[in-house]
């Protein structure tokens, strides 16, 4: 009996760059303009899920507020803050490099987003 459980599987990061091959590969039947238009909306949803994500890190950091009278546990709020921090640089560079990885710049998400894309 071969069991192979891996959690990454199970909590995958949607800007990883297989993740974005892999997408390639499943859209590549499409024309370049339906696949631009699936990348676009493929970035603004993964980045939505990271920041939802970061949403409720902090509002984690929040509900802990009321703990902040105990000095036991100021190391665990260094902690949290430094978690904070951390991923929120590493979803940037991760959307970063996303971005770069399928040469879609910021202002095309925008006017997706926005719906005024007149770029073909």
């Amino acid at each position: 009996m071969n069991h192979t459980h891996h959690f990454h599987d199970y909590q995958r990061n949607p800007l990883d760059i297989q993740q974005l091959a892999e997408f390639d590969e499943a859209i590549s039947r499409y024309s370049q303009s339906e696949q631009r238009r699936r990348r676009l909306i493929y970035l603004r949803d993964a980045a939505q899920q990271l920041k939802t994500g970061q949403s409720l890190l902090k509002g984690f950091g929040w509900i802990m507020i009321p703990l902040a009278i105990i000095p036991i546990f100021w190391p665990f709020f260094i902690f949290i803050w430094f978690i904070r921090k951390k991923t929120g640089s590493m979803t940037n560079a991760q959307l970063y490099n996303a971005l770069e990885y399928w040469g879609v710049h910021d202002v095309e998400i925008d006017a997706y987003v926005s719906g005024t894309d007149s770029v073909d």
